[in-house]
């Protein structure tokens, strides 16, 4: 059964052109229900002020509002905590504060793959750049896949932190997460798995995959730009250095005999520096209530009917070349390509948006390695059509239609 939420995204109503939109450009930012817009404009309208600053009414009103939407997103991920629940800007910071505040060994080794985004990587080769370590790289397939020999030689008993894409913003694979934690918490790694991709998608249970950290950008997931979550078990973060330090971070700064002297607060408060926003994360406990009230195993079957769907058609077109394999059951909805006819993946993406309003993504998605990698410039690039809960069977059709009428074009 496909779901039926159209009416939640009012965009999806406009005209351009005289044609509908064609939004498959999820996997960069997807598309905002109204419940999640109108969670936020009540923090505007009706209590904008600042929490847990103020002791006034509003300010408690804004302060209940900003821990209930912890509390909601901790049951999206059934955390242990409400405080393993850290917000943060988007998963890039959320990475980068995992990559610079967790503790190691001055002989630590870093593992990470060929297809992580930068921001899953970047953050770590600093980190081995900064603290003189070693860092290895894992290879990826070009369908997207991992070789768990690999893994089992790359993870040794000197790695100490371990940064994996669970699911693949160019591939769309999902990574066998759960036997790479075990490997490394066998060999004495933590691992820190970027869900960014994965979480708006798929069920995500962070104890049941035993992963230390988890980074989530919220606007991929029905959710309000600038808004992110770093999960990490809570002795954990407990542990890590600081990140920022500031206002809110503290529970005294003394002075005596000349000396500033700080007192700090424990996770949450330890990472969220200065003044918060507050209406993000409440438009963030309001997009994974959203998300649960649909039921994420209904939405991943929901997006790969869809995928299958496009996939076969676009199999039958000798002029395109599918990255990430056809293996449904692996994949979140998203399928990147390249087009043999046409020069650049900029070039398909223009054709697309102005003979269809069909909206995709074009370039090298931030993974420029994994492209390097599979012998394709990031100048030329690949194209990725994204689905998500609130595209439909007609969506998929107008795309391979204007794919058609492209490779017709081109030919």
């Amino acid at each position: 059964m496909m779901l039926n939420v159209r009416d939640d995204f009012p965009v999806l109503k406009r005209i351009i052109n005289d044609k509908p939109i064609v939004y498959l450009d999820s996997a960069c930012m997807s598309l905002k229900p109204r419940q999640v817009v109108e969670a936020m404009n009540e923090y505007y309208v009706q209590y904008p002020a600042c929490g847990g600053r103020s002791i006034h009414r509003l300010g408690e009103e804004a302060s209940h509002a900003y821990e209930a939407s912890r509390e909601k997103f901790a049951r999206f991920l059934n955390a242990a905590e409400p405080e393993e629940c850290i917000w943060t800007r988007n998963a890039t910071e959320s990475l980068n504060i995992v990559a610079a505040s967790v503790r190691l060994p001055k002989d630590a080794k870093l593992v990470t793959t060929t297809l992580e985004h930068h921001s899953g990587s970047l953050p770590f080769v600093e980190r081995a750049k900064r603290d003189n370590l070693e860092i290895e790289v894992v290879e990826a397939k070009p369908d997207g896949t991992f070789d768990m020999d690999d893994w089992k030689n790359a993870i040794d008993s000197r790695t100490k932190l371990v940064s994996v894409v669970h699911s693949s913003n160019v591939t769309g694979t999902v990574a066998p997460l759960k036997e790479i934690v075990e490997i490394a918490h066998d060999r004495g790694a933590l691992v820190m798995a970027d869900d960014a991709q994965y979480a708006p998608h798929h069920p995500l249970d962070v104890q049941d995959f035993d992963v230390d950290f988890s980074a989530i950008s919220v606007h991929k997931m029905c959710g309000p730009s600038g808004m992110g979550v770093l999960y990490g078990k809570l002795d954990l973060l407990k542990d890590m250095d600081m990140f920022l330090v500031g206002g809110d971070t503290v529970a005294d700064v003394r002075y005596e005999n000349g000396q500033i002297i700080p007192e700090y607060l424990p996770p949450p408060e330890k990472f969220e520096a200065g003044l918060q926003n507050y209406a993000g994360a409440i438009g963030a406990g309001a997009a994974a209530e959203y998300l649960q009230s649909l039921g994420m195993h209904e939405i991943e079957k929901h997006e790969r009917a869809l995928l299958a769907r496009a996939i076969n058609e676009l199999q039958s077109m000798d002029e395109i070349t599918i990255f990430g394999g056809d293996n449904i059951d692996i994949k979140t909805g998203l399928v990147a390509f390249l087009v043999s006819t046409v020069e650049t993946a900029h070039d398909v993406a223009t054709f697309l948006n102005d003979s269809h309003n069909v909206m995709v993504r074009s370039g090298a998605h931030c993974v420029h390695p994994f492209h390097y990698q599979h012998g394709i410039p990031p100048s030329k690039g690949t194209n990725r059509a994204s689905f998500y809960l609130y595209n439909n069977q007609h969506d998929v059709d107008t795309f391979i239609q204007a794919m058609r009428e492209l490779i017709a074009a081109s030919s």
